[in-house]
């Protein structure tokens, strides 16, 4: 009888020292589900460090944006005083006086008695031209009678002469500007002037 009650033991031992096949299955089904779980949590980190270099990233670009626009403030196409148009710089004097006078004064300053090149910039400086006593701009024909010239040497290759102008009365060898054109008058008559010289570009490195 004892010996029949021990082999039962130990039959029950053996038979509680392995597991069922269905258990077996939900326990390789339950380390999945637990190695699923913790590969979700690592990709949320890892997507949630993406997203927070992504703001830092934009963050940075936005300071940067600041920072240049700050330095455009700073930089000037033009000297306080000067009037910029289309790559240009413009000085209206608050003096007067002659043709010569004129073109030294400018030079003073680093610049030169305006050249008109173009329609719109005829128009921009006629605009400016509120005085309504005529500025000196840098075309004469004092070098050669009736030979207009700008004070580079340039040739006159487009004009806003007003009508009958130029008309060379007591010997006219210089050109004021109105609003509505340009009239030769004599190099020693007093008059404001226009200075040009070029606009400092704020891109350059």
């Amino acid at each position: 009888m004892a010996e029949e009650e021990a082999g039962i033991f130990q039959n029950v031992r053996r038979q509680s020292g392995r597991l069922p096949r269905g258990s077996l299955s939900l326990f390789q089904l339950l380390i999945s589900l637990i190695f699923f779980l913790v590969l979700l949590i690592i990709l949320a980190h890892a997507d949630a460090r993406e997203q927070q270099i992504q703001a830092g990233l934009q963050l940075i670009n936005q300071q940067l944006a600041q920072i240049n626009d700050s330095l455009e403030r700073l930089c000037r196409a033009c000297p306080w005083g000067w009037e910029h148009f289309r790559g240009s710089c413009y000085l209206y004097s608050r003096s007067a006086g002659d043709w010569l006078h004129a073109m030294s004064a400018c030079r003073r300053k680093n610049s030169q008695l305006v050249i008109v090149n173009s329609a719109p910039e005829a128009k921009f400086l006629q605009f400016w031209e509120v005085q309504k006593k005529g500025l000196w701009i840098g075309l004469s024909d004092h070098h050669d009678e009736g030979s207009w010239q700008w004070i580079d040497g340039s040739p006159l290759n487009i004009s806003f002469w007003k009508p009958g102008e130029p008309n060379n009365e007591g010997d006219e060898d210089c050109v004021e500007l109105y609003n509505d054109g340009w009239n030769d008058i004599p190099c020693s008559q007093e008059k404001p002037w226009i200075c040009e010289k070029p606009a400092v570009s704020c891109s350059q490195p």
